[in-house]
């Protein structure tokens, strides 16, 4: 499941997806050249080069002095647990899991289907068939052709969205709370009487297609989806390669239809239901919606073992010719989410990467001028997490810029933070997770959460207060586990003719084209 990082994952992307050739650092007043001439240590001899990495440390410890020194912010007060809405669970005769959670404050209802059927339970040897199986659920149902299904949830001033992770997919109708029962009815329709018809087939393969070539166009695309085939091992569904054009053209409405009926059941499917509506309300719309789906078999979570960790760091450089800049990201397996040393994650992330005064930026693009933009984040699942850090590059420059990278992620392992800045970060991440969650929707998504990995019934009410109990010492603990005990691996996406000898100092080089297949 994607997590909500500490630079947000869709400006990351952007930020490591920028593929201009001739800056690399934010346009200012003037000074732009100055910095990157300052920054660059380009023909410099060892020493100076030593020389110049100790008077940017130093210049980084003098900013995050000057940040720590700044006085508190005025009505900033201690963390408070976050009171979710109790779920109401109950469970219907077929095995449907039904979760209310009950606010009037707003004349509206969310009812969410979220079925065990996302990317993961993909076969092999057809991994686009969860999102082509998903895809066609919105095409229309039995009862009502596609036209007619949009005009009436149209005319309800309400809006059914669906949606596929590697986990779930979900099906959700949003409402005002005197349409509810179209709401409950138009999302049965969708999840247990689909039409799959065989009119869409070809534009929702089509759709597929352009998925797959505008993420391997994306120089981000290609690094973070190398990167889980390198955290996870190429048997983990979490790391599968893009699913080949032969793969997506022998799609067939027969297949969507097998897994339809093996996946989309009662006993694999939570029914989430947020708003305006009574616990009673929603059981008496369910049953009538949901009551006569049949009940099948219980559906495995797919899981692999992950691979023996590598003995040495490797580059794994994705041969992209058309790349004037060149997109690195630094990589480690770590805890998934509720897993010891989960929360220290959290606050690692908004240290190295959070927004233009986290460490990666201050240093990568404010002092080196090595980039537009640099990040950090964190992905969970059932085969546990990884951590990522990195931004884009000019080509020439790339040496130089994972030498400052990697000497930046240890630093939290080897000095610990101090308490002041420390005691900024964690006001900070537990004062945007309260915001966060005013809204139905993102409490919707915890629960669901929740419920997906086994988590403890108040683990997101204790959230803010578990976070902000971490120490100095606790932070470094996992950091130095993390990122200096175990070996940082690195994916390159750029000109593997200009990386390959540049880069081989920081590990053994391994070259992929743009399927993920290795080629030297």
């Amino acid at each position: 499941m994607r997590n909500v990082s500490s630079t947000p994952w869709f400006i990351l992307a952007t930020l490591l997806a920028c593929n201009k050739p001739a800056q690399t650092t934010a346009p200012n007043d003037g000074k732009t050249e100055t910095a990157s001439t300052t920054g660059s240590t380009t023909g410099l001899s060892a020493a100076e080069k030593d020389a110049a990495r100790e008077q940017k440390a130093q210049e980084a410890a003098a900013k995050r002095a000057q940040l720590s020194a700044l006085p508190p912010l005025p009505g900033v007060t201690a963390a408070k647990a976050v009171k979710f809405p109790v779920p109401q669970i109950q469970t219907l005769p077929n095995g449907l899991e039904l979760i209310v959670l009950e606010d009037h404050e707003v004349p509206k209802v969310r009812i969410s289907g979220f079925v065990k059927a996302g990317k993961i339970y993909a076969p092999g040897d057809s991994p686009a068939l969860a999102e082509f199986t998903q895809a066609l659920l919105g095409e229309g149902t039995t009862r009502r052709d596609k036209a007619t299904f949009d005009a009436q949830v149209d005319a309800t001033g309400g809006t059914m969205n669906s949606s596929i992770e590697d986990e779930i997919a979900g099906m959700t109708a949003d409402m005002l709370a005197r349409d509810a029962a179209f709401g409950f009815t138009a999302v049965a329709e969708q999840l247990m009487q689909p039409a799959l018809p065989e009119g869409s087939v070809k534009k929702i393969k089509d759709l597929i297609t352009q998925g797959i070539d505008q993420q391997k166009s994306s120089p981000f695309g290609l690094s973070s989806r190398m990167a889980a085939r390198a955290v996870y091992g190429e048997e983990s569904p979490y790391a599968r390669a893009f699913a080949t054009p032969a793969q997506i053209e022998g799609l067939t409405r027969d297949q969507a239809v097998a897994f339809h009926a093996r996946h989309y059941q009662p006993g694999n499917t939570m029914l989430v239901v947020a708003g305006d509506i009574t616990p009673a309300q929603a059981r008496k719309l369910a049953d009538k919606a949901f009551g006569n789906w049949t009940k099948g078999e219980a559906v495995p979570v797919p899981r692999t073992r992950r691979p023996e960790p590598a003995k040495g760091p490797v580059v794994y450089i994705v041969d992209r010719k058309a790349s004037a800049q060149a997109t690195v990201l630094a990589l480690v397996p770590a805890p998934g989410i509720g897993e010891p040393g989960w929360l220290q994650i959290r606050v690692l992330e908004q240290l190295l990467g959070g927004g233009l005064s986290g460490r990666l930026n201050m240093v990568l693009r404010e002092q080196l001028g090595l980039t537009y933009g640099a990040g950090a984040f964190h992905n969970f699942g059932y085969d546990g997490g990884a951590f990522y850090a990195g931004g884009s590059t000019k080509t020439k420059s790339a040496a130089e810029f994972v030498e400052a990278l990697l000497d930046l992620l240890r630093q939290p392992g080897n000095e610990a933070i101090d308490a002041v800045e420390l005691k900024r970060l964690l006001s900070k991440i537990s004062g945007k997770f309260a915001l966060e969650v005013e809204g139905i929707d993102t409490v919707t998504m915890k629960t669901v959460q929740q419920r997906l990995f086994g988590l403890a019934p108040d683990f997101w009410e204790r959230y803010r207060s578990d976070v902000e109990s971490i120490s100095a010492e606790d932070l470094k603990k996992i950091s130095r586990g993390l990122l200096v005990d175990q070996a940082v691996q690195l994916v390159v996406v750029g000109r593997a003719d200009k990386l390959k000898k540049e880069l081989a100092g920081f590990g053994e080089v391994r070259i992929y084209d743009l399927d993920l297949k290795r080629v030297d």
